[in-house]
């Protein structure tokens, strides 16, 4: 009989990746509950427990190490997952909820039968203009589901995540698991951790100096979007750290996805491909601590803004990238967002059917969950600068996070929920901050600190609304 891990199991295993000793924080560190606690087959409350608690046992080990106090961390597995899979679904402006997806988008949740009997996800959102119109262009059909279905069916299911690929547009086949395992990508991925830490330079020690907040004085280049990178930033300024995030006016993220992930962060416009907002993000750079990236892997190589270029201007940076289907192997330049993860590695079979795969019910559950991996994986390389000096790559991926769901096991199915289970956050779990959206609801933070609360120093602003510069105080 297999005894299933419980949740302080797992986040035993995610510190022994991340080379964090359970008593680093000099307190205790708890999590309570356990699956099911929303309609799944796996453990996405447990996993984001453990994440989370990573994230909050660095927290703590940083603070300890600013001010010789141990704390304790304590994370709620409800909470983790309801709101914390999602808390763009709990977001509220002036009272008024926001949808994930425009109206004429109900969801991304479109598997598609192709010729040979296999199911393909594509991503058929507005949400992602230029990737609707390529795709509807390739397959020549209209946007019509039923339109896109009879024009599927005419493909090979290989022969269209090809084309697809080849014309840089996002779409991929659910395969089952073992045959994921089995494809070179899968097999690079599995050869790594969920959360990724590569030293990639040596630089001198930077100590943990006494400061107000865990995080205080830190400085974060937030350089991503929608939405894994947003969050992993936002974890980040939970705690105290001045974070910018950077983004193009031709390239902004819906308002919707600002004030969910905005909080605590100031927002800029630089356009990397004119040479002066570029100069201005290199300069930037330069004195920051912390940069997260979420754009294809290689892409921003040619501006100079690789992990590898940043550490030789800036040594002692610890970059951040986000990405589909990982930093390496064959797919790694293919893009993607959450839903890719879920198919790829065939979490929407194991959750579902062959027949009719079916996406985790949270909807997001990489983008957050990947953040949560990855904000543990920059306090683990915080942590290694101040006591050995060093250039740090944390590194997670949508598809290795939904892999990682896999690996943990499903709950035995006796405890498959067989019911709807209202995924409602409490009253408590939730905070409404003025901003200059209005008066915006979002959840409050998940984490529990016996002595530095979890709070954000700023409400989430317009993306622009900032100068492209740092705070006076940020390196005190």
């Amino acid at each position: 009989m297999t005894v299933r891990a419980s949740p302080t199991d797992i986040l035993d295993g995610l510190l022994a990746q991340l080379g964090l000793p359970i008593d680093a924080g000099g307190g205790q560190v708890a999590i309570d509950g356990d699956d099911p606690i929303v309609d799944s087959r796996h453990r996405p409350a447990a996993a984001a427990a453990a994440a989370l608690a990573a994230q909050g046992l660095g927290v703590a080990a940083i603070w300890k190490a600013r001010s010789g106090q141990g704390q304790d961390v304590r994370v709620e597995a409800r909470r983790a997952a309801v709101p914390g899979l999602q808390t763009i679904n709990f977001m509220r402006q002036n009272g008024h909820a926001h949808d994930l997806f425009p109206r004429s988008t109900k969801s991304f949740t479109d598997f598609f039968r192709t010729k040979d009997g296999k199911q393909i996800y594509l991503l058929r959102t507005t949400l992602y203009v230029e990737n609707l119109i390529g795709t509807l262009e390739l397959l020549g059909c209209s946007y019509e589901a039923e339109s896109m279905a009879r024009a599927v069916a005419r493909w090979d299911a290989l022969e269209l995540e090809e084309a697809l690929a080849e014309r840089r547009l996002i779409g991929v086949i659910a395969r089952p698991r073992d045959e994921w395992l089995a494809h070179p990508q899968g097999q690079w991925l599995a050869a790594r951790p969920p959360v990724e830490i590569e030293k990639i330079g040596d630089s001198a020690p930077e100590p943990l100096l006494p400061a107000a907040r865990p995080l205080a004085g830190v400085r974060v280049l937030d350089f991503t979007h929608i939405l894994a990178g947003p969050v992993t930033a936002r974890m980040l300024a939970e705690q105290g750290a001045d974070t910018l995030h950077v983004s193009a006016q031709h390239q902004m993220d819906p308002m919707r996805l600002a004030i969910d992930t905005g909080a605590g962060k100031r927002s800029t416009h630089l356009d990397i491909d004119h040479p002066g907002d570029l100069a201005t993000l290199r300069r930037l750079a330069d004195e920051a601590d912390i940069f997260t990236q979420s754009w294809r892997p290689g892409s921003l190589d040619r501006h100079g803004l690789s992990a590898e270029a940043l550490a030789e201007r800036r040594p002692g940076i610890i970059y951040v990238s986000v990405s589909a289907y990982g930093s390496g192997g064959p797919w790694a330049t293919r893009a993607g967002y959450e839903p890719v993860g879920q198919a790829a590695c065939g979490l929407v079979l194991d959750e579902g059917s062959a027949d009719k795969p079916k996406l985790a019910v949270t909807g997001t559950l990489n983008d957050y969950l990947a953040a949560y991996l990855g904000s543990a994986g920059v306090m683990a390389a915080l942590l290694r600068r101040a006591r050995e000096g060093g250039s740090y790559h944390v590194k997670v991926s949508l598809t290795r996070t939904s892999m990682w769901i896999q690996e943990l096991g499903r709950l035995p199915e006796a405890e498959w929920p067989e019911r709807h289970i209202p995924m409602l956050a409490r009253d408590s779990d939730l905070m409404t901050i003025q901003s200059p959206f209005g008066a915006v609801t979002i959840p409050a933070p998940i984490t529990r600190y016996s002595v530095t609360p979890g709070y954000f120093d700023r409400p989430p602003e317009p993306f622009g609304a900032s100068l492209p510069g740092w705070l006076p105080q940020a390196r005190g």
